[in-house]
């Protein structure tokens, strides 16, 4: 499908790749953009509206259920092979992690050994805690 390269899509993309460890609601974007000093005209909120399926379909964002909620959250997928590894992602600070390779392929072999189910890892995201959070939440 072919697409235009707008100004607005092109500051778009440029401002997810440069947060790509980051997931934002279509709301918490337009702000984050807004908030940035290096950009001069954010696009409007429901031209980001409309411009997000096409990213989602083109698989240069990927698309996640925030929380428990109805809401979703959009996050810049960071290179070719990003497919090709599970991913980790902490439920309360929303930061993502790159299963290393061997990690993920020792671990979908596992599942598949143990109950003869294959993971499909390009759609496989794992929820948790990290770190930094886990030891925050230690301490209430």
């Amino acid at each position: 499908m072919a697409h235009y390269q707008t100004e607005q899509r092109k500051m778009l993309l440029a401002f997810l790749k440069a947060h790509s460890d980051q997931a934002y609601t279509i709301d918490e974007l337009w702000e984050a953009m807004k908030e940035e000093q290096s950009l001069e005209m954010v696009p409007g909120k429901s031209t980001i509206y409309r411009m997000m399926p096409g990213l989602v379909e083109e698989r240069l964002v990927r698309r996640f259920v925030k929380g428990n909620s109805r809401s979703f959250v959009y996050q810049m997928i960071c290179g070719e092979h990003c497919g090709s590894h599970l991913h980790l992602k902490c439920s309360v600070c929303g930061k993502l992690y790159h299963m290393g390779d061997r990690e993920t392929e020792n671990l979908i072999a596992e599942v598949f050994r143990r109950h003869h189910f294959s993971v499909d890892e390009e759609k496989t995201v794992l929820f948790g805690h990290c770190e930094d959070c886990g030891k925050e939440e230690g301490k209430s």
